[in-house]
């Protein structure tokens, strides 16, 4: 008898297809199952592993056992009756049958269940509304160009059984972010835009192309106690393709350890695209209680509105338990300075002081902290000193080159100063690293109008406000209008309706008196009587801000009186509109030069040069020639 007729009667063949078919059907049940369990898929690979190592003994067992009458028993020869073994093959091949139909099925299901899986184990997620509002209704951009040293940090999912301890989750995620962000030449985008994926069935390639990265981070967290069981998976987005996962179970207390491992596995997977490079993570804290109470202030913190007192409340607690925390003063020191774009200043306190000092002991504790730079750089912009903010911000942006805020904040600062075409190069980079933010886009159009690109400028600020960005949008909108002599009236004051309605800042009143001077924005023969009625309701409301209604509706002196005698949140509102077109009047009047120097935008030109489009002039007194 041949060898080939050997295998056949004694079933081996029949045997390894069924162990195939077999392998087939619990790799197939581990894809379904494994990641609604929190195990990582590399568990699955493990599984195939096995399955293969197993195949030559199972092979042998075939060879040298067959299922009899008293059993399984040794086949030592073949027998003149072989109709047992010819039973035991068609048996065999039956359940072949139902194991290839099995595995088929669960295949099929998987593919059809994978996004909703992926959801559980910690893959991207559905846009918060919190933070990007209409993220989720937006059309995919077309394609860019992808950097290979690009990545996005999907937010973690929880799987603990408290579901509070999301906090944990999302800190534990931005966390690993910071730290990537750091590693020299990877770009990594911002916090707002990852984040807006929570929840979604969008599959990985759709998330990297609205996102314009290579690779995406994403995994899960499940805390008990001080135990912590952190999976973590690294995606190439090209082709859906897993470049590297593991879990770690671990105590709470090694968590910088983990975020260290799990970086530099990173950069180690990527180092054909980044070269060698070496991750380090120091402990922000020894307080693990000062740590955690950080990461839920941390987490209100960017959640912005009404959660900032609660957030400021529990920023305080961490530093009360660890003095010496710098992250936690930096974050107090953000809080502090967005508080009064929310809010007014609770009642004897100065909320740019307080921020001014929380940032001070950041950068006392951390001389390079460059969260708290950046704050001091605002900050310093707000005290007049320009120079001192350009320095403060490139410091910060040297430290941390892929953090959005802090090239939009670069931005802002230029922008107030007349340097519109830098500006646009630092709105363009923080757009990039935070492509799905209503408030990059939105500054981002601002700065295309202003350089003279009105239809893109314009398709920007859409975009802005459909994710969000309403009022400052709706704003810039009418004032794009206001500045074009051959725009259309009904659609002038329909923009300017709409930017009344948007803007959440401007009191209700005023609102009402705006709203009912829109007729006069057309109407030449009824602005006299609107600037009046303007003038006095900013005698006896000093306090708003009341610069672009004047100047919307002509009245240049009264609108420069305004902005030399306004507050600080009406300066800045007016410093940031200063460079459309129809300001051109005011910005060239001679008084102007004297809120150019309290604003410290005279030291700064007279050092890094005048505004875009403008001369500096002496005679016959200080001012600015703008235009051809």
């Amino acid at each position: 008898m041949s060898f080939i007729a050997e295998l056949k009667r004694r079933n081996v063949i029949r045997v390894a297809v069924a162990w195939l078919a077999l392998s087939w059907l619990l790799v197939a049940m581990a894809n379904l199952l494994f990641p609604a369990l929190g195990l990582p898929i590399g568990a699955v690979r493990w599984l195939l592993l096995g399955l293969l190592a197993a195949w030559l003994p199972v092979m042998w067992m075939a060879w040298r056992h067959r299922m009899g009458a008293q059993g399984l028993q040794v086949d030592r020869a073949a027998s003149a009756d072989d109709s047992g073994s010819q039973r035991t093959g068609r048996r065999i091949d039956q359940a072949s049958v139902v194991l290839v139909l099995g595995a088929l099925t669960l295949s099929i299901l998987h593919q059809v269940l994978a996004p909703y899986a992926l959801d559980r184990a910690g893959g991207p997620s559905a846009p918060n509304t919190a933070e990007a509002p209409a993220a989720a209704s937006t059309p995919t951009p077309p394609a860019k160009p992808v950097d290979p040293r690009s990545i996005a940090v999907l937010p973690f999912a929880n799987l603990s059984p408290d579901p509070d301890d999301a906090y944990f989750a999302d800190g534990l995620a931005e966390e690993l972010l910071n730290v990537l962000a750091r590693i020299a030449d990877l770009k990594v985008t911002s916090r707002s835009s990852s984040f807006a994926f929570r929840g979604t069935t969008a599959g990985a390639r759709e998330i990297a192309a609205r996102l314009g990265v290579a690779h995406l981070l994403q995994g899960s967290v499940r805390r008990q106690g001080d135990a912590v069981r952190i999976t973590a998976q690294l995606i190439d987005a090209s082709d859906d393709r897993q470049l590297w996962s593991e879990s770690y179970d671990r105590r709470i207390s090694d968590i910088f350890q983990v975020q260290q491992e799990i970086s530099q596995a990173i950069a180690d997977t990527l180092v054909d695209t980044l070269g060698a490079r070496t991750v380090k993570v120091a402990p922000a804290t020894s307080d693990l209680q000062a740590y955690e109470t950080y990461l839920r202030g941390r987490q209100l913190f960017i959640q912005r509105g009404a959660n900032l007192p609660a957030a400021r409340d529990l920023l305080e607690q961490a530093l009360r338990l660890d003095p010496s925390f710098a992250d936690a003063w930096a974050t107090l020191a953000g809080t502090w300075y967005v508080w009064g774009s929310y809010a007014p200043d609770p009642p004897g306190i100065d909320s740019l002081e307080r921020a001014a000092e929380a940032a001070a002991k950041a950068l006392a504790l951390k001389p390079d902290h460059p969260a708290a730079l950046a704050v001091s750089a605002r900050l310093a912009a707000g005290r007049g000193d320009r120079l001192q903010e350009a320095e403060l911000i490139q410091r910060a942006l040297a430290l941390e080159p892929n953090n959005a805020n802090t090239w939009l904040w670069q931005g802002l600062g230029q922008i107030e100063v007349g340097h519109v075409d830098a500006a646009h190069a630092s709105f363009v980079r923080a757009e990039r690293l935070d492509p799905l933010s209503g408030l990059q886009q939105g500054w981002l159009g601002i700065s295309t109008t202003l350089r003279g690109d009105r239809d893109a400028g314009e398709a920007l600020l859409e975009q802005a406000h459909s994710l969000g960005w309403r009022g400052p949008a709706s704003r810039a909108l009418f004032l794009v209008a206001l500045g074009d002599p051959e725009h259309a009236d009904a659609d002038l004051i329909q923009r300017y309706l709409d930017w009344l309605h948007d803007d959440e800042t401007m009191p209700a009143e005023q609102r009402d008196l705006a709203r009912s001077l829109a007729p006069a924005l057309v109407n030449a023969d009824l602005q006299a009587d609107a600037r009046k009625t303007l003038g006095d309701a900013a005698a006896a409301h000093p306090q708003r801000e009341w610069t672009i209604l004047l100047d919307s509706f002509g009245a240049v002196d009264a609108a420069m009186e305004r902005a030399l005698h306004a507050n600080r949140a009406a300066t800045q509102s007016l410093l940031l509109s200063l460079w459309y077109p129809q300001f051109r009047s005011l910005r060239e009047k001679p008084e102007f030069m004297i809120l150019a120097e309290q604003q410290g935008m005279l030291a700064y030109w007279q050092e890094r040069g005048p505004p875009d489009a403008c001369r500096l002039l002496d005679a016959p007194a200080m001012h600015l020639a703008c235009g051809p």
